[in-house]
């Protein structure tokens, strides 16, 4: 039987385009949608492509009919192949028709490495070699860290996520790491509706002889910004937002808006405990301010940081730190290759031996 492949923007972009290339005859086998990376002059696009056979018909020379094409659109339903548990998608998503190597796909599977990442790893995977060795070495070029922030953070570092996430600690954990790097830092806390927010930062900067400063409004905010006029980079802790808060998320995007977009960076912090639908519906809530890198947390709490990497993957932000403990400042580490492979399930990589051996 032969099979085509018709991308589109949307679904029924596809079907449509099938339609007129094919004919009504044309069956849908089996479909996958996944969002392009934007580049430097291209914005992130979200496609669609559907895996078609042409039907046996009756009717070859002839247009069909209303019954033919009623039961071409029912065959056309078919599932977004990502709502599928694994044992199923791999029965119908596009890349089982490209003879994926089995061994591949189950490591991708116990990592919960879900795509469009997943499809990036599988692409025209090697017939020889050590699947392992092949899977970290294209881990390592799909996924981004960003380098260039963890030496040179602007002036402004924002650290936004949900309550849970670990985001204050976190932030007393970088500041500390950018003061011991020939920085002068500050902290802000802009989180003055949690009870013990304000002093639970204000231990961390009392232990880490860094100042913080509290601002509940706009003219606050601006005063501790002239306070700190002369530090190098000023961390500032945020509220944790509920899509249902509209009156807070407004008063948070209003205090942000005073400081110098070209001088400001938004870091999310995500928890590595948690399942990549409920990161991606949480991204939801902080996707209006850009954030330029993530923050993964509480690395501690699971095996494997596969469903972080997918959802960088997909919202096309690279990763700047790892946290995996509760000690302050001792828990957090500069995202790096090493720490990713640590953290893959069943890659056969024993990292921290190789790190071990190197210390010796």
């Amino acid at each position: 039987m032969q099979y085509y492949t018709v991308v589109g923007d949307s679904y029924d972009e596809a079907v449509r385009k099938a339609r007129e290339m094919y004919g009504n005859e044309i069956r849908i086998h089996s479909r996958r949608d996944y969002t392009t990376r934007g580049g430097f002059f291209s914005r992130k696009k979200t496609r669609c492509e559907i895996i078609c056979y042409l039907g046996k018909s009756e009717y070859k020379d002839e247009k069909a009919n209303d019954t033919d094409i009623a039961e071409f659109e029912k065959e056309a339903k078919t599932p977004d192949p990502s709502t599928l548990p694994p044992e199923e998608r791999l029965n119908t998503e596009i890349y089982r028709t490209k003879h994926v190597n089995p061994e591949a796909a189950s490591l991708l599977d116990l990592n919960h490495i879900t795509d469009p990442l997943r499809a990036k790893l599988l692409e025209d995977f090697p017939e020889e070699g050590d699947v392992s060795v092949i899977l970290s070495s294209r881990l390592l070029e799909a996924v981004t860290f960003d380098y260039s922030k963890q030496l040179h953070p602007r002036r402004f570092v924002v650290f936004i996520g949900p309550t849970g996430s670990g985001k204050t600690t976190t932030l007393a954990k970088a500041a500390y790491l950018f003061s011991h790097s020939d920085r002068s830092v500050g902290i802000i806390t802009l989180d003055t509706y949690r009870t013990g927010a304000f002093e639970q930062i204000s231990a961390f900067g009392n232990a880490l002889s860094i100042p913080v400063i509290s601002a509940s409004a706009e003219d606050e905010l601006l005063k501790a910004i002239e306070r700190y006029s002369w530090k190098d980079t000023v961390f500032i802790d945020t509220m944790g937002l509920s899509p249902k808060d509209k009156e807070l998320n407004l008063r948070l995007r209003g205090m942000l808006s005073l400081l110098d977009s070209d001088r400001t960076d938004y870091v999310l912090t995500v928890s590595a405990s948690m399942k990549e639908e409920d990161i991606m519906e949480q991204y939801s809530s902080y996707a209006s301010f850009s954030p330029s890198s993530i923050a993964v947390t509480k690395l501690d709490e699971t095996e494997t940081i596969g469903n972080v990497l997918s959802f960088s993957y997909s919202v096309g932000v690279p990763i700047t730190f790892f946290t995996d403990g509760q000690k302050v400042p001792e828990d957090i580490k500069k995202a790096s290759s090493s720490l990713l492979l640590e953290h893959m399930k069943g890659f056969g990589l024993d990292m921290k031996g190789f790190k071990a051996q190197l210390s010796l």
